[in-house]
């Protein structure tokens, strides 16, 4: 379903000279719902060209892509898994705040499974000897995900892998019986060693084993929006290297904390853990002008 919403933005008062006329603004969404962990693409249109405009969700700005003309803006707006439901009220401002609309939507429950597995109990009590590790494993994936690139690299995305989603994104998991974590990815059925591709162009930001993800690696989609690979056998890029979608980043198997092989595939969005398969559903977007490979 889509929604077009069209208001008049407000604006500041100021003491002098008298302010410009208001700009009416446009808001066009992929839909007026969301489940936890959805993305909604967002486009809005200004009646006059504007230098810039974000995104507001409480404490979260995410600046739009702005077209050439300053009309036209686009952006991508991610419901975290654990995501609050019912009504949900963001902003769209000019960066120097002067201009403000806001606009509502509707967050559902994602309906989550919960999933009761049985692993090695070092993935659930982590002995003493592996404390630091973990918190080293933590600090450099922190430090991954602040090194986002702020452009868009990417243009469209597609499995990195060909088997059906297991349906367990967000999944209450309960490990020997005890709850640890919420499952903030997509498993994908691989056996061992099968080639596990980028699902989008973008920058390996880390390349590595960790000790609950295994052989992992994060790409930096850019404007925020990261996937994920985890419980690799094998890593064939390195940090640095720039993929295109379809490059072959590795191979599946069952490292770190797992119960077989498959390919734990997740994405985050400025923050957000969101659907991987959602971005699947994404429309083609092309690069702006001036980051388009020549």
């Amino acid at each position: 379903m889509r929604l077009t919403l069209i208001a008049t933005a407000a604006l500041a008062v100021s003491g002098a000279p008298a302010p410009p006329r208001p700009v009416g603004l446009t808001v066009t969404a992929s839909s007026v719902t969301a489940r936890q962990g959805g993305i909604i693409a967002i486009t809005v249109r200004s009646e006059r060209p504007l230098p810039g405009l974000v995104l507001a969700d409480g404490d979260r700005r995410s600046p739009l892509e702005r077209e050439a003309d300053g009309t036209v803006f686009r952006g991508l707006h991610g419901l975290d898994l654990a995501a609050t439901t019912g009504a949900r009220r963001v902003s769209f401002e000019t960066p120097d705040g002067a201009t403000s609309l806001a606009w509502s939507f509707h967050v559902t429950s994602g309906r989550f499974l919960v999933q009761r597995l049985s692993v090695d109990p070092r993935y659930v009590e982590v002995p003493k000897e592996e404390l630091e590790r973990v918190k080293a494993d933590q600090a450099r994936v922190a430090e991954a995900y602040r090194r986002s690139s702020a452009a868009r690299l990417w243009t469209s995305f597609t499995r990195p892998l060909e088997a059906p989603s297991s349906g367990n994104f967000g999944a209450r998991r309960v490990y020997n019986g005890k709850t640890q974590s919420f499952h903030a990815g997509s498993d994908l059925a691989a056996a061992e060693g099968t080639p596990v591709a980028a699902a989008g162009d973008g920058r390996v930001v880390l390349a590595g084993d960790l000790y609950f993800s295994g052989g992992t690696v994060l790409l930096d989609h850019g404007a925020g929006l990261f996937t994920q690979y985890f419980h690799l056998s094998r890593i064939d890029v390195t940090e640095g290297d720039s993929v295109v979608k379809g490059a072959r980043l590795g191979a599946s198997g069952h490292t770190g904390r797992v119960t077989g092989p498959h390919l734990h595939w997740g994405a985050r969005l400025l923050g957000a853990r969101v659907n991987p398969e959602d971005v699947l559903a994404l429309p083609a977007w092309p690069l702006p002008a001036a980051h388009a490979p020549p």
